[in-house]
């Protein structure tokens, strides 16, 4: 059986790390799965793997230290694959293709280079499109970072591949009829994510309920309000039936878990028009620009047509079915087409 060792920088609960659990139990079968990560945290503990490797070294952009002991790690364990999930772990398992045998795949989860790079953009840009070079495959998770990787990376063509991020199904939970509208924001109060936005487009909202569920620096400079409630990291979520709406304000994203996992409990979406957001919405939910006005007109028309909303986010929640594309992966993993 193939050896896959999954290579991302932070084992903390986020987006990234889920899909790599999700990867690992839904390719449980077809290879033998290792980790690579900073330190133990929340994917080290929740995925079945054969060996992990914890190397707080892989923080940092680069260190030859560091470099060396995911050389000596591969080789000992013979591993045949490398998938990198974030981008520190894309510039080490790249450069591990110099010193290796290994098939490597990059996943990006949103290109960081283009979104975040500050006054390095264009530095960033040109690295990532170098490495692409020693990537066998790039996986896109939307067809606007696939897009992005060509157009504005200059990435080839033949390197990218296009599987959209999917989840395991969820139960759906018909909400009981109630007169407080419930809105749920899942995810980790750091940047992107922008909770305050959301916050100030709902607090005069008396009919209006916001949980936040998660944690992390952000929370400091989100306003206290009567109708939002900081519920705190939960791991493990999986209560998308008690809400009427999902709403993710951000700067960036590439395919947002949280959202996906929303989508398929059946729960009607609020997503910033941003990376992939825009390839969930059919009919279940709308687009918003991330202003409080934006958001609070596009919430008062999804109240107003909700039977409808709800109805297509019903019938829509099928399609983000993980186990749909477990082929696809295999063949991208493989490189056997």
């Amino acid at each position: 059986m193939l050896k896959i060792a999954h290579i991302i920088t932070k084992s903390e609960i986020g987006g990234a790390q889920t899909w790599v659990k999700d990867q690992i139990s839904l390719l449980d079968k077809n290879f033998d799965h290792f980790l690579v990560t900073n330190q133990p945290g929340w994917l080290s503990e929740r995925v079945s793997v054969q060996q992990t490797l914890f190397v707080p070294g892989i923080e940092k952009i680069f260190c030859l230290k560091t470099l060396f002991k995911l050389v000596s790690f591969v080789r000992s364990n013979k591993i045949d694959i490398l998938i990198a999930s974030s981008a520190n772990a894309g510039v080490y398992a790249r450069l591990l293709k110099l010193f290796t045998k290994c098939r490597v795949i990059y996943v990006s989860h949103g290109w960081s280079c283009i979104y975040n790079g500050g006054r390095l953009k264009m530095l960033f840009i040109t690295v990532e499109r170098l490495l692409s070079y020693l990537s066998d495959s790039i996986l896109c998770v939307s067809e606007k970072d696939r897009q992005d990787a060509i157009e504005i990376i200059g990435i080839l063509d033949h390197k990218l591949t296009y599987v959209r991020n999917s989840v395991f199904p969820r139960n759906i939970v018909r909400k009981k009829e109630s007169e407080i509208f419930r809105i749920l924001f899942l995810g980790r109060l750091a940047k992107p994510k922008r909770p305050d936005i959301l916050i100030e487009a709902i607090e005069n909202l008396a009919d209006v309920q916001l949980d936040i569920v998660g944690d992390g620096p952000l929370k400091r400079d989100c306003k206290q309000v009567q109708n939002v409630n900081f519920v705190g990291a939960v791991s493990d979520f999986d209560d998308f039936g008690r809400y009427d709406l999902f709403a993710l304000v951000s700067d960036s994203e590439g395919l947002p878990m949280s959202a996906l996992e929303a989508a398929s409990a059946g729960v009607p979406l609020l997503l910033s028009n941003v990376g992939g957001c825009s390839e969930l919405i059919n009919g279940n939910g709308f687009l918003i620009d991330n202003h409080p006005d934006d958001i609070a007109t596009k919430l008062q028309l999804l109240k107003s047509n909700y039977k409808t909303v709800k109805g297509q986010a019903l019938h829509c929640s099928t399609e983000f079915d993980i186990r749909n594309y477990r082929d696809s992966y295999i063949r991208i993993y493989t490189g056997r087409h």
